[in-house]
């Protein structure tokens, strides 16, 4: 497994302040692929920004990496036979006079590699696919692609819940108008106004009833606020950290206990959110996708499915991401 190594640290000063790092990750990772992922394959929120200049393919969105916010932009750089890279800028608020501390930098990096899986052992992961027939099948047509996740556990629970079964372009007015309203951090960097998701503590303080003038529907007003003061009941249970730990399958069931949450959202998040290696997402396509990979009839059942991707632990994620790919035809 190759760590993500610092090439080329260099700090901007200026109309704004920050940081630029050359980031030389494995070889085998496309980062052009990875946003195709980020973009299209749902795992990108109302704070993500795709771009391109002459520098490479980015994505941006503010971040907070310790107390302070920050500009994020990952630009993807040319390739050897050796490496891969990725430049990574931080920009400081405008407000700001000083750029982003090493410790704050470092965090940054954290985000990036976790959010793209820049870390995972793909060699493990193949021997582990490759242990039967349609798993191999994956491997031929899908690996080493890397999956993207979505932003965060807290900002991927709660954009997940707003969205499920309503319009996607409703699903974007809400999660804008709940930024807008009750984001308690904002930025500007370059002139350029920014807000966050709210956190727990702020979702929690907010009545039901308000959320419906933001066109919430009256059950999804309970549901948000109500997951939020849930998480804050119960820390140790909820601990996004600790839930990485677990088997996919318990992790799976504690988030599936909030408010909002059933079973596909508790594998999705669990999956993309946490992020959690060892996750096999229930859904019917899946479901008729896995079966046709082993010569069973379409209409299997969860379990069956289950007990199909079994042989794929510790990495069933990945061949869910593969899975979902196929099941695309991607």
């Amino acid at each position: 497994m190759a760590s993500v190594q610092i090439e080329d640290l260099t700090r901007f000063e200026g109309d704004t302040q920050g940081v630029r790092a050359r980031l030389r990750l494995d070889a085998s990772i496309d980062f052009h692929q990875q946003l195709e992922s980020l973009r299209y394959s749902g795992a990108h929120d109302i704070l993500d920004t795709f771009g391109q200049d002459a520098s490479g393919e980015w994505l941006e969105r503010p971040v907070m990496p310790g107390e302070r916010p920050f500009l994020l932009r990952l630009t993807g750089l040319p390739a050897t036979d050796e490496a891969a890279f990725v430049e990574l800028s931080l920009t400081a608020d405008d407000h700001f006079a000083e750029p982003p501390t090493e410790a704050e930098v470092r965090e940054a990096i954290e985000f990036a590699t976790r959010r793209f899986w820049w870390e995972l052992d793909m060699a493990a992961v193949r021997k582990a696919l490759v242990v039967n027939e349609y798993g191999q099948d994956l491997v031929g047509r899908y690996w080493p692609n890397r999956p993207a996740n979505l932003a965060g556990p807290w900002e991927g629970l709660l954009r997940t819940v707003i969205s499920n079964q309503i319009f996607p372009g409703l699903a974007v007015k809400l999660q804008k108008g709940l930024v807008d309203f009750y984001s308690e951090q904002t930025a500007t960097f370059q002139g350029k106004p920014y807000k966050f998701y709210p956190s727990v503590e702020r979702v929690a303080d907010i009545a039901p009833d308000d959320l419906l003038g933001l066109r919430f529907s009256r059950q999804k007003a309970r549901f948000v606020p109500g997951l939020a003061t849930m998480l804050l009941e119960q820390p140790d249970r909820f601990n996004w950290e600790k839930l990485k730990t677990l088997p996919g399958a318990e992790a799976v069931a504690i988030l599936d206990e909030l408010p909002g949450v059933g079973p596909w959202t508790a594998h999705y998040v669990a999956m993309r959110g946490l992020p959690h290696l060892d996750v096999f997402i229930d859904e019917a396509g899946l479901r008729k996708t896995i079966a046709v990979g082993f010569n069973r009839p379409p209409d299997i059942s969860g379990e069956e499915a289950a007990r199909l991707a079994a042989p794929f632990a510790p990495y069933r994620s990945i061949a869910c991401y593969y899975s979902y790919m196929k099941m695309y035809q991607v």
